[in-house]
């Protein structure tokens, strides 16, 4: 019998490497790494407090302003006065913040933070620019609310209530991985058009070093590390494959706990060289990363090299390790 579509793609996915289901049955109820995905949960409604609490700084500002363009989020800013819809925003963004530390077992108050922030970045955005790295904060506060009831509690929680929380835990590491795929696959498609079009590709000797060229004469600026790269081109070219690989792949490893640490490690390292080279700052990415991956519940308590061989996206399966 032929297998569907997602059958096929559900096997795709499927770990190379043979982990018994009663070992994939423990990790989700064990309770060390129930409480490990508690106070992570927790240090990220810590953070998002803590965000909410930085723009104080610009309250005055905000609240100063006097034209802008409403994103969708925000259309009702167009039928009321412009200093009280701000106003609100900005206090519904910090009462929320101040909820989401202190009672976070309420799904009501998940729903609070999270509308908070998509009102308050829309509001952000309504006066021009849209800044891309601000988006996961709100895509993992929506993951969180369907957090089960009991997640917080400090007393020995149920199996069901350990397993839901492990599963929506692994619904933010799919959402933050599935980010990064979408951009690998949109770089992928521009590789082939470039050579469709016989132009230098991301992926030629020399395509990251035109591509950090070109961002630097755009902005007018330099960087750290840009004009060195520049200089010593070849240097990009592993650089550069080995950053479209972890990309591209990406949602893979949110299935293989072997590879959380090292696709987290190795996803915050692009971030920090995209900002030595280009000056592309993708801070709080770099935050999630830690939290939702180097620090991953589910990630080994011992590092085996060759699990994580096995695991390994277009190469494990002929890896033989």
């Amino acid at each position: 019998m032929a297998r569907t579509r997602l059958e096929k793609i559900a096997a795709f996915f499927r770990p190379a490497s043979s982990i018994p289901a009663a070992r994939r049955a423990a990790l989700l109820v064990d309770n060390r790494r129930f409480h490990s995905a508690q106070t992570l949960v927790a240090a990220f409604y810590a953070v998002m407090f803590f965000f909410a609490a930085s723009n104080l700084y610009s309250w005055q500002e905000l609240l100063s302003s006097t034209e802008l363009a409403p994103r969708w989020p925000v259309f009702w800013l167009r039928f009321v006065e412009l200093r009280a819809g701000i106003a609100a925003i900005l206090w519904l963004n910090l009462v929320g913040g101040l909820l989401g530390i202190a009672l976070p077992g309420y799904r009501w108050v998940r729903i609070l933070v999270c509308l908070s922030w998509l009102e308050l970045l829309a509001l952000r955005f309504s006066f021009g620019s849209i800044n891309h790295g601000d988006h996961l904060g709100v895509l993992l506060s929506f993951v969180l609310i369907f957090l089960p009831a009991g997640w917080p509690s400090q007393l020995a929680a149920e199996r069901g209530v350990r397993a839901r929380t492990q599963l929506v835990f692994s619904g933010c590491q799919a959402m933050i991985m599935l980010t990064y795929s979408m951009s690998g696959m949109w770089k992928v498609g521009g590789v082939v058009e470039q050579l469709i079009r016989g132009e230098v590709n991301y992926l030629a000797p020399r395509g990251l070093a035109q591509q950090v060229a070109a961002r630097l004469l755009a902005e007018n600026t330099t960087s750290i590390l840009g004009p060195w790269l520049i200089e010593h081109y070849w240097l990009g070219w592993p650089l550069m494959i080995g950053a479209l690989y972890l990309e591209f792949f990406a949602l893979w490893a949110v299935p293989r706990p072997s590879l959380h640490r090292a696709w987290g490690l190795g996803l915050i390292v692009l971030h920090v060289f995209s900002h030595l080279t280009m000056g592309i700052s993708f801070l709080q990415n770099m935050l999630w990363l830690a939290l939702f991956f180097v620090f991953s519940p589910l990630r080994p308590e011992k590092t085996c090299w060759r699990e994580m061989a096995r695991d390994l996206p277009a190469l494990g399966r002929w890896l033989k390790v």
